[in-house]
C-alpha cells in the first residue's frame, strides 16, 4: 500500500474470517500513536468454531521503524489454556486474505526464546530475515524484549 495511512483510510474488513477451526471476528481498529511510532491496527479476536474466544491477532498497518524492526505487522496471542492446538497458525491464515489485500508481504517478530511463536510464524513460510537488539527506548524493551527475531511473510 502506498500513501500515508490513517485511521481514516483504513479499508474495510469482513466481520468474520474462517479458516481450519476458527473463525476470526472484526472487533476494532485501534487508532495510531505517532509519538510511539505506533500505527493504527485491526484487532481480530480468534474463536473456535463453538464459539471460544481462545486469543486475538492484530494487524498493523503503516510503516515505521518500530513496526519493521520490533513489533511487526502481524501480532498474535493465545490464551494459555488453549495453546498447542494451531489456533494461531489457523487464525494468521483466517485473515492472509485480507493482509494481502492491503500488503504484499509483511514483517513478524517473535523473542528468540517463545519457541510457539517461532514455529507458528516458520509454519506459515514466513522467512527468516535477522535479529536486532531492542533499543531502551522502544516499547518492547519495557516488555523484556530484548532481541527480536524478523522474519517475512508474503501472506
Amino acid at each position: 500500500m502506498t500513501g500515508h495511512i490513517t485511521d481514516q483510510t483504513l479499508p474495510s474488513v469482513p466481520d468474520a474470517l474462517p479458516y481450519g477451526d476458527v473463525v476470526v471476528r472484526f472487533a476494532k481498529i485501534v487508532p495510531a500513536d505517532a509519538e510511539r511510532g505506533f500505527v493504527p491496527y485491526y484487532y481480530f479476536r480468534i474463536l473456535t468454531v463453538k464459539g471460544e474466544e481462545v486469543g486475538h491477532v492484530n494487524f498493523r498497518v503503516g510503516d515505521t521503524e518500530h513496526i519493521r524492526l520490533y513489533a511487526g505487522h502481524i501480532g498474535f496471542q493465545i490464551q494459555e489454556a488453549f495453546r498447542g492446538r494451531g489456533y494461531a497458525w489457523q487464525a494468521c491464515r483466517a485473515v492472509a486474505p485480507f493482509v494481502r489485500s492491503i500488503y504484499e508481504s509483511v514483517i513478524i517478530t517473535c523473542d528468540p526464546d517463545n519457541h510457539a511463536s517461532r514455529r507458528t510464524i516458520e509454519r506459515l513460510g514466513a522467512a527468516f530475515i535477522e535479529e536486532v537488539r531492542v533499543p531502551a527506548s522502544d516499547p518492547n524493551y519495557e516488555r523484556g524484549s530484548r532481541v527480536k527475531r524478523r522474519y517475512i511473510w508474503k501472506p
